[in-house]
This record gives C-alpha cells, structure tokens and sequence, in this order.
C-alpha cells in the first residue's frame, strides 16, 4: 500500500473518532433495554439461545428479529465492561469508523479514483444521518451488517476482476486464490445476514456488481465468467437456506404484522410501495440538508393512484437512465447508474414489500448512502468532469466541517433518555415515544411526570399492553396497589400472552389473599413459559390455598423428584406443604 493511501486512511480514522468519541459518554437509551441491559442471553452470555433464538428472548419478548452475530457483540462487551455504556459506544464508534476505511478500498477497486473514493468515505463517516446508526448502542446491527457487507463486495470485486492479492507477514506468504474469494465472499455475506436481516438485499449488489464489470463485454460474459456465477449461484443458495433456517427450523417470521391487514397501507402492496416514494424524496432531504433530525417519525399513506411523489420519482429516473447513457456513452463507466441502483437495491428490504416496524427511519440509510454518493459522483463526473478536481479540492471540505459539527451537535442530543425523548417529541407525538419518556421519568425517580407521559401514551394510541404494564410498575413504586392491580390486568386483558404483567399481578394478588384469582393467572404462566422453580413454588403454594389438594401434592411430588440433591430447594417444598 502506497503512502498516500496509508495518509488518507489515517485521515479517515481522525474524521471517523472526531466526530463520534464526544459519544462515548451518552447513556442507553430506546430499545437498549430490551436488547443489552435487560437481556440474560447477553448478560450470561448464553451462545446456544443467541443462536437459536430471536433477538429479545434473553428479555422474556417475542420478536421477528434474529441477529445472534449483533448480539454476540453485546454479550462480548459485556464481558468486558459490564453494563458501562461507555464500552458498547466504543465498539461502535470503531466499527464505524473500520466500515468507513474498508470501503475506501472497496471504492478504489470499483473504478473510482483515489481522491474521490476518500471523499465517499470520509462524508459516509461524518455524516449527520449516520448518527442514529452509531450512537445508539442496540443500533450496532447497522454498522455490522454494512461492515461484513463491504468485505464481501470488496472480496467479490476482486474476484471479477480476476485480481488475486498478496500478503506478506515476516517471511509467511499468502496469496488468495479463486476458491478463496469465493468462500470469502459467501461466508462475509453470511455474517451480514446474521448480523442484520436487512443484509440479504446485498444479493442484489453482488448481482449489480457483476453486470457492471462485464458491461462491455456482455456477449463473453457467461463463458468467461463461470467462477463469478458459480459465486453468485452459492450467494443465492446462501439467502434461501437462511430464509428456511429462520423461518422454519428457528419457527422465527419474517413478517412483523405491525399494520391492520384490512388497511390500506396493510392490505394493498401498491399503496406501500406508492408511499415509498414519498419516503424516497425525504431521504433525499436528510443527505442534502441534515437538519433537525429525529428518531420518530409520521410519514402520509398515500392511497390515491397518482401523485406528485410518484411522478417526481418516475421524472428522477428518467434523468438517471439519460445522465447513465451519457456516462457510459463518453466515459464507458456507469457510476450513475450503479449508485443509483445500489441506493434502491439496500432500501428494498423497507420499502414496503413486506410490511416492517415502520416506514421511515434515518439508519436505514447506514448502507443506501454510500450508492447514493457514488450516483453523486457519478453524476458530477458526466456533466462537469473538467471542475470535478475544483469541487473535490474547494466545495467537500467545507459540507465535511459543517457535517462533523452538525454530528458533534448530534451526539448530544442522544446523551441521555430524558433529553432524547423530549427532543424527539417536538416532532411527533407517538404512544411509543411517550411511554420511553416515561419509562425514564420513573428510572429517575420522578414518578409523577412519568405518569403522565403514560398517560398520554394512552390517549394517543390504546393500543399497547407495554404501557400499561410500565405504568402498573409505577404506580407500584408510588404504593397506589389498587391502580397497580387494574392496570397489570389491563395490560393482559389487551393481550393475553403479555406474560411480564403475570408476575406483579399474581404478587398484589397473593398478597390481598385473592388466591382464587391468582391461580388462572399462574397456570397461564406455567403452561406457556420455560420451567421455572420459584413459579411453581408460588403455583405450589396457590393450589394448597385454594384447596386443590390432590393437584398440590402431585405438584409437590414432581418437584421433589425433580430436586431430589438439592436440600435448599427440598427444604422450601417442604415449608409450603407445612405451611398449608
């Protein structure tokens, strides 16, 4: 590697930390809770069910999300800094800033110059819309998939172009040949995949990737090609057995089911997609002009056959195919048309094909952006390729200042919960961003406000068993048992698989002596929760008050056989049974 390159990758990595260390003192915040501090797969560190199961069962949750590589990396830091949210920022601060380096290199063996390439790179690293992606700590998943994702276009490119590199360690050489690419590659997209979902879409870039090496000699493309479509062949074989792995040996849907199938946004995939270019042109605007930027938004279902968005978009893509025809017509490159399609390809997956938690979130632009700043220099390069060195030398240094400064400003923002969310709510008043704010009123102590903003949550959407159950825990703190009690069973009667209200519930309930009440609640728990010794303790103890003495003892005989060495546990069956 040359000097100059080894100068612009330490520039990058200057870039990359000046704009993210100021993070590493931001607390955890949002979904951290569910998927870090409050998950004992994390915390115990329980490879198996890492694995096997979804993302937030370490947190007593169901979910449709199944990322065991991300959460790997939670259980690791934990390892090592415990639950100090300064380690979990520090990983992703350095996973960001080694995506942003390796996709220099990526850039410069897809054709792109030297200085260009930095110039990607060092806007991917210090743009503000990366911001959500980086300092939220459950948000790793981003980086991680884009991080394994470059290495396998980076590994995939090289196999196209038939370049085979060289390393030398002290007197160790190593030269990688087809075979290794290959396995590479395939094992890069793999790790992708199982550090994020959306990392499947990256099969369409492997695809994309290959068309545009062998453009020019499209008619030798198949005969002399056979490794490359063998590699695209096993990438494919790749997605499809992941798919089954999840979905029907791990029983993990891909469908979240988050909107009303009879709406039409739910039920109408035109109506989605339609909506999607709407979206479309707000991403535009966050890369343009990041300003006020913010977690939670509300963006309009567009239930109409045309409108302005759609034609706007069908407009932007005729301009695309003319300035790509141009490109490639005088250049014989097509930038434009590859970073435009790699922008679409990585925004398939939340696009509305199938239905996800949301329609617009800045992070998933973590990947998009990068092939929406090749299609910009694609673009530059066609229409003004003799001022191209004047705006790569003049105009990028100043948008890369303010965009260090504008993230800098950022961070802050992410600092801590209560700041977070209250800023977040001058945008969009939600349930969910209430209930957050909520959450964090009463981990600080100020059960009053928190209250409140549970209440709010209620009237913005009645919608959800967690609001309920969060205030139940609150109104406990305050000692108000009777609303405690009313809304634990709130929380169940919404949703009879909420099983977090069972516990608190089943305890205010024992301690009324409501045993009668208790005892349906207990066996739901049982019947539909891995077996637990204090659970049926407690279940043992309801039966002999409610005076089911032939199912106590059979209980009871069951749980002696099953502790039939442990002498603590034999000991506490035993003072149930005299108890009673």
């Amino acid at each position: 590697m040359s000097f100059s390159k080894i100068k612009l990758i330490g520039i990058l990595m200057i870039i990359g930390l000046l704009a993210y260390l100021p993070s590493l003192k931001n607390s955890f915040l949002w979904d951290d809770e569910q998927f870090i501090y409050n998950n004992s797969y994390v915390k115990n560190f329980e490879l198996k069910k890492i694995f096997t199961e979804n993302t937030i069962a370490g947190a007593g949750e169901t979910s449709s999300y199944y990322r065991p590589l991300t959460t790997l990396s939670f259980a690791i830091d934990h390892q090592i800094w415990g639950l100090n949210p300064i380690g979990f920022h520090l990983t992703n601060t350095l996973l960001h800033v080694l995506t942003g380096i390796i996709l220099f290199t990526l850039l410069i063996y897809l054709g792109i110059s030297k200085n260009a390439s930095f110039w990607i790179s060092a806007i991917f690293l210090a743009h503000p819309i990366q911001t959500e992606a980086v300092v939220y700590a459950n948000s790793r998943g981003d980086s991680i998939y884009a991080f394994w994702s470059i290495l396998g276009l980076l590994t995939f490119s090289l196999l196209c172009q038939k370049k085979y590199p060289k390393f030398q360690i002290y007197n160790l050489s190593l030269k990688l040949k087809r075979v290794h690419l290959t396995t590479l590659t395939i094992i890069f997209y793999l790790l992708s995949i199982l550090s994020k979902e959306i990392g499947i879409a990256l099969l369409g870039l492997f695809f994309l990737t290959f068309l545009s090496f062998n453009l020019l000699k499209i008619k030798k493309m198949w005969s002399k090609n056979k490794i490359q479509i063998f590699t695209l062949g096993l990438l494919t074989l790749t997605a499809f057995s992941y798919l089954i792995f999840r979905n029907k040996i791990l029983n993990i849907s891909t469908s979240l089911k988050v909107y009303d199938p009879t709406s039409p946004y739910g039920s109408s995939i035109f109506v989605r997609l339609h909506t999607f270019t709407k979206s479309l042109w707000d991403y535009f605007q966050f890369i343009f002009w990041p300003y006020k930027l913010h977690m939670e938004r509300n963006l309009e279902i567009i239930n109409q056959p045309v409108s302005i968005w759609l034609i706007v978009t069908l407009v932007l893509i005729v301009f695309v195919a003319i300035i790509g025809f141009f490109e490639f017509k005088k250049q014989k490159t097509i930038f434009t048309l590859y970073g435009f399609l790699w922008f679409l390809v990585m925004l398939v997956p939340v696009s509305g094909i199938i239905p996800v938690n949301g329609l617009i979130y800045e992070h998933w632009l973590y990947m998009p952006i990068i092939g929406f700043m090749i299609f910009m220099f694609g673009v530059l390069k066609t229409l003004f390729k003799n001022r191209l060195k004047n705006i790569l030398k003049y105009f990028l240094p100043i948008i890369l200042a303010i965009y260090i400064i504008l993230t800098i400003k950022q961070n802050s923002i992410w600092s801590n919960p209560i700041k977070f969310y209250n800023y977040t709510l001058a945008f969009s008043q939600t349930a969910r961003m209430n209930n957050n704010l909520a959450m964090a009123y009463a981990q600080a102590g100020e059960n009053q406000k928190a209250v409140e903003n549970y209440k709010k949550a209620i009237e913005i959407s009645d919608y959800y068993p967690q609001i309920y159950h969060n205030l139940g825990n609150t109104y406990l703190d305050m000692g108000e048992i009777d609303l405690a009690e009313q809304s634990f069973k709130t929380a169940i009667l919404m949703n009879n698989s909420f099983f977090p209200a069972y516990g608190p519930l089943i305890n205010i309930l024992l301690s009324q002596e409501k045993y009668d009440q208790a005892l349906p609640l207990i066996k739901n728990l049982i019947n539909n929760s891995e077996f637990n010794f204090t659970t049926n303790l407690v279940y043992l103890n309801i039966l002999y008050k409610t005076e089911n003495t032939k199912e106590a003892e059979e209980l009871a005989t069951e749980l002696k056989s099953l502790y039939t060495s442990d002498q603590r546990a034999l000991n506490q069956i035993e003072k149930v049974i005299k108890k009673d």
